[in-house]
């Protein structure tokens, strides 16, 4: 019994260990070549030191096939910044993983607009 409950800790702390791949730079570019594309954005007036990429959610779904490793769905809130002030937000969803983050191409969705409650859930997202 006393050996069941430890391994059953053991097991819990690992699942709680598993973090998520760092890899906002890869939707964050992937989104602004679409923006871009489609003339929704021009380049030469975004503020790049304000372009902001908030995690929304990450869940590992298994392991990559190229290197075997854990392979995560990350879903971003990217805002980029004109220099006149005008914001442009999009949502991404794309496959990451720790050996490389492209590793699924990047679905952009473009926020038209957002009707949050007065005092912000996601503190990131003022």
């Amino acid at each position: 019994m006393k050996r069941s409950v430890a391994i059953l800790l053991l097991s819990l702390s690992a699942v709680c260990l598993a973090k998520p791949p760092p890899c906002d730079r890869w939707p964050t570019n992937v989104a602004e070549g679409r923006l871009r594309n489609e003339g929704i954005i021009d380049p030469t007036k975004i503020d790049h030191s304000k372009t902001m990429a908030v995690r929304l959610a990450s869940e590992k779904i298994g392991k990559d096939r190229f290197y075997g490793k854990d392979l995560y769905r990350e879903v971003y809130h990217i805002t980029y910044y004109e220099n006149s002030g005008k914001q442009v937000s999009v949502i991404t969803v794309n496959d990451a993983g720790w050996s490389e983050c492209s590793m699924s191409g990047v679905e952009v969705f473009l926020v038209s607009q957002h009707m949050g409650p007065v005092e912000p859930l996601i503190k990131e997202l003022k």
